[in-house]
């Protein structure tokens, strides 16, 4: 059993790390040469809940990384996946299974774009509703993996051999929980309901380059109160798509095995160290906005609801950044409403 782990991140190189720790034969794809070569050389140090030294083969040549793995995990940012994709299309194998962690509605972009190779080679494709760990790497090969979330959702797109989710991934990765499609893996993903209020209402903090820390300074009562009516429409389209769901505070008590009874003391005891964004060009916002955001509200659009409080962040922070968010985000341009609903859905094209 082999892995391909695509992206040399903080999360590329935790899940390359355990990988290797727990026995498993891996090669990590990273798209630095030198810090392909440094890996490969030193490996890297795993400190925290997985203690240990690992030895990992990284390198800058896809192909190599690639071409003999059952498994392919995806672990790049939102908007690396369609590159990844198009770069791994002419590469893929019969039988061999992409896994998107996590998902951002990775895995419908990925079916798109590999098209007749999707059924030709009998790809699975897969993704998760969030990253498996909350892990830190640097640059010397040193991984520290803080905490690992329980209960993450893993779905899949049938391909007409109907492959299931493999068995030996879930016997690698326990706390991932399979679900009946992508749609209840791309919802279920917590970051962008919590991410984009907090980044936007502290803006000018993170425009000023102004040292915070993220959730104990950055939430206030009427930031959670936003959180919980953005939660609100992910919710009602959840009801839409008939995928399964919960609240934002019952997900993360599940990730995490606690039991708040608030949002607004569940984010600073979850997370009470954690330095916010010091430029607006971050993740919570080029990340969660176009590949969270977006597709919910397009989604909303498809379905005839409204979706206010989403709207609002798109615009917001696109006329804050000047960037056009939702243009840049996921449209669902290439699917059809019987699509749609082989993935699991009942929208219908208006």
């Amino acid at each position: 059993m082999t892995f391909a782990v695509i992206g040399a991140g903080n999360t590329g190189q935790a899940i390359a790390g355990y990988l290797s720790l727990h026995g498993k034969e891996v090669k990590l794809y990273s798209r630095d040469s030198r810090k392909a070569e440094r890996i490969s050389r030193n490996g890297l140090t795993l400190k925290g809940v997985y203690s240990g030294k690992a030895s990992i083969k990284a390198s800058a040549d896809l192909k190599e990384v690639t071409e003999d793995a059952e498994f392919i995990i995806i672990t790049t940012t939102a908007a690396g996946h369609k590159p990844i994709f198009h770069q791994l299309k002419p590469l893929v194998k019969i039988n061999q299974m992409i896994a998107i962690f996590p998902g951002y509605w990775g895995a419908i972009e990925c079916k798109e774009i590999l098209g007749k190779t999707f059924e030709d080679k009998q790809i699975t494709i897969a993704e998760t509703s969030a990253m498996p760990f909350v892990s830190k790497a640097d640059n010397n090969g040193r991984v520290h993996i803080s905490k690992v979330k329980q209960n993450v959702l893993i779905g899949s797109i049938p391909n007409s051999a109907n492959t299931p989710l493999s068995s030996k991934l879930l016997d690698t990765f326990p706390q991932l929980t399979p679900t009946k499609n992508v749609f209840e893996t791309s919802i279920n993903n917590t970051n962008v309901v919590i991410h984009t209020p907090i980044a936007l209402f502290n803006a000018s903090r993170i425009d000023a380059s102004e040292e915070f820390q993220f959730y104990p300074q950055g939430v206030s009562p009427r930031t959670v109160a936003y959180i919980e009516k953005l939660d609100e429409e992910r919710l009602t389209l959840a009801r839409l798509l008939e995928a399964e769901t919960q609240d934002i505070l019952t997900l993360l008590n599940k990730f995490y095995g606690t039991d708040y009874s608030s949002l607004y003391r569940a984010l600073p005891g979850l997370f009470p160290h954690g330095s916010g964004p010091s430029t607006l060009e971050h993740r919570y916002f080029t990340e969660d906005i176009p590949y969270g955001l977006v597709p919910i509200s397009e989604l909303g659009k498809l379905a005839g609801m409204k979706t206010l409080y989403t709207d609002a962040i798109i615009e917001t922070a696109s006329l804050l950044t000047d960037k056009d968010f939702r243009k840049e985000g996921v449209h669902f341009s290439g699917l059809t409403s019987e699509s749609i609903q082989t993935l699991g859905g009942i929208i219908h094209s208006k």
